[in-house]
């Protein structure tokens, strides 16, 4: 088959042809686009002033808001209200206009997500769309740690670095953050089969090699862990999907791999390159075991949702480090179940979403890949007043995936009415 043939086949819709351009290069896309990227970067920290201007543009929508408006919505809506809201009672460690913004951004950027899928573009091009906001979510973490590395090496034990942007100090784990989708780009890469372009491929190697540069300097582990699992997980989910020789030849890549870098590499605690680590390990395999002492704080968490039903001070015991947790910490019980709810409901639609077509291997393993390496994250650290921007990516990418499934639905209805009639 023809290159041509096999571009004509991917952008597809309904009998038309569609691609990138056709779908996004208009005024409004293009702004909608452009303000998500600039809420992302978060420049000089004001970032929540183009996310307002986003919330707006999807609130005056009022078509396209009809037409969308879900039980996910309403749960996200009344999740964040309720959030803001206990919030409120003590904004002095964020300030007072994270009050607005934990209040309207989750619901609206779920809305947002399903803005950027309604004209329904084909898997290969909500590929790029996901990976692209990735790497954008990424930029300005990456710039600032790959700066930091480049001025002082590895060896340095300081873990809070500035930002490029303003040099406001981020913690390792904030920073750290930005990196999750980056750290799935072998898995990606496995997924694809080759089946990419070069330039996407030695683009996407690149962009990983910094990242996890920068997250060695950081010394972070919870990334460290999302990239072995997420490499794992798709070679385990390409094995029945692929031919033995396909099989075969990824096995000795890996093994390549591994041999070079176990025969090239030290990894004694006294070099250079694990500095930040070597604090962090002190404790050997029973601060491993105990997840960095976070599962202690997990079992306090759950003694305290029965004695204290409507949260706690965080100078109790500290962070939860754990999404859920530590909703529950600061909100109380009703934002904590609303949470789960939603996300019970967004695991179930995944899974419906990955079974629908399954030929699409390379877009089903993105989808899965993503939202197990956001579940991983937001397992162990403080999301809300940590990593907050996360949780709104996870919400924009659960506007794209049910959007999308409600897609496939629609068409799969009219095809099935379509047969009847005929």
């Amino acid at each position: 088959m023809k290159k041509t043939d096999n571009l004509k086949q991917v952008f597809v819709k309904q009998g038309k042809p569609m691609n990138f351009l056709s779908l996004y290069l208009k005024p409004m896309p293009i702004m909608v686009i452009g303000l998500l990227f600039l809420y992302l970067l978060n420049p000089f920290n004001y970032g929540y002033v183009p996310g307002y201007i986003l919330t707006g543009l999807i609130f005056i929508n009022k078509s396209f808001i009809v037409k969308n408006l879900d039980g996910d919505f309403f749960l996200l809506l009344l999740f964040s209200f309720i959030y803001a809201l206990f919030y409120s009672f003590d904004y002095e460690s964020q300030g007072k206009q994270f009050i607005a913004i934990y209040a309207i951004t989750p619901p609206f950027f779920y809305l947002t997500g399903k803005y950027l899928t309604k004209d329904k573009p084909s898997p290969q091009i909500l590929f790029y769309l996901l990976f692209g906001t990735g790497v954008i979510f990424s930029l300005s973490a990456l710039i600032s740690v790959f700066l930091n590395y480049l001025d002082g090496g590895f060896a340095q034990i300081e873990r809070t670095i500035g930002m490029f942007w303003d040099n406001r100090p981020v913690s390792a784990t904030g920073m750290g953050a930005f990196f999750t989708m980056n750290m799935c780009i072998p898995a990606l890469l496995i997924l694809s089969k080759g089946k990419k372009s070069k330039i996407f491929n030695m683009t996407g190697v690149i962009i990983f090699i910094i990242t996890l540069i920068c997250t060695i300097r950081l010394g972070s582990r919870t990334q460290l862990g999302i990239f072995l699992i997420m490499t794992a997980l798709s070679v385990f989910y390409m094995l029945p999907k692929q031919s033995f020789k396909q099989s075969f030849i990824l096995f000795n890549i890996i093994g390549i791999t591994i041999y070079y870098i176990s025969t090239k590499v030290s990894f004694n605690l006294n070099a250079d390159w694990l500095t930040t680590f070597a604090g962090r390990m002190e404790n050997g395999s029973s601060d491993i075991a105990s997840g960095g002492g976070r599962t202690e704080r997990w079992v306090k968490s759950f003694e305290y949702l029965f004695t204290h039903p409507l949260g706690w001070e965080v100078n109790e015991f500290g962070y939860s480090h754990n999404l859920w947790l530590d909703v529950l910490r600061l909100g109380g019980v009703l934002p904590f179940f609303i949470l789960i709810i939603f996300t019970i409901k967004s695991f179930n639609k995944i899974k419906q979403v990955t079974s629908l077509n399954p030929k699409n291997t390379y877009f089903n393993g993105q989808v899965l890949v993503y939202a197990l390496s956001f579940l991983l994250l937001f397992m162990v650290e403080p999301i809300m007043e940590g990593a907050f921007t996360s949780f709104v990516l996870f919400c924009l990418f659960m506007g794209i995936i049910n959007k999308y499934n409600d897609n496939i639905l629609n068409d799969q209805r009219l095809e099935g009415v379509n047969k009847v009639s005929s």
